[in-house]
């Protein structure tokens, strides 16, 4: 990827995250990067496009975070843990600003369009990440029950921080995710 490609995904990333999708213009981003208008729409024919490569590169970021901090654990519940754990230190980092890929569902929710398209994919995503680390426990059925409870108590938990300021939103989630996955071993028992 280019410089200034790179610099206009960075600086879009930085705005949509700390002020939304529809209140940063163009003209801003292309100020910021320090590009010229060309330059943008030589890599970004629309705002659309870029939308779409900032969420699709945020996504990538996610999923190795997660991948990183699963690595080192061979139990899967170990892993399922430190998926919570990543967004533990998530919502205590400063740069928590919530979750873009809720900001652009919201934000765009009344269009069918690629941008609302890239969020629900990553969304999918991970919910597909959870499954797996739960199969390595659980048969398929259990594993993608248990995986879609897991992801919306993220979820929730990513939403109780940003609007409550609940820093230790994601260790109430392990919590109930715990219970979940107790009540799951019963039922199977």
């Amino acid at each position: 990827m280019s410089e200034k490609k790179k610099a206009l995904i960075d600086t879009a990333t930085r705005l949509f995250s700390r002020f939304g999708f529809h209140a940063v213009g163009i003209d801003r981003i292309i100020a910021e990067s320090r590009v010229a208008k060309m330059t943008m729409y030589k890599h970004f024919p629309s705002k659309s496009k870029l939308v779409v490569e900032v969420l699709n590169e945020q996504g990538a970021a996610l999923a190795a975070g997660i991948a990183a901090a699963a690595a080192p654990h061979s139990d899967a519940l170990d892993k399922l843990h430190a998926v919570f754990l990543w967004h533990d230190a998530w919502f205590r980092s400063e740069s928590f600003t919530g979750s873009i890929f809720i900001h652009a569902a919201a934000e765009f929710h009344a269009e069918e369009n690629e941008i609302l398209a890239a969020s629900a994919a990553q969304r999918r995503a991970f919910s597909h990440v959870l499954e797996r680390i739960l199969g390595e426990r659980f048969d398929h059925e259990a594993a993608v029950r248990l995986a879609r409870r897991c992801a919306l108590l993220l979820d929730g938990a990513t939403l109780a921080r940003q609007l409550s300021g609940r820093v230790d939103a994601a260790r109430d989630a392990w919590d109930m995710a715990q219970t979940l996955i107790e009540n799951e071993r019963l039922h199977l028992a």
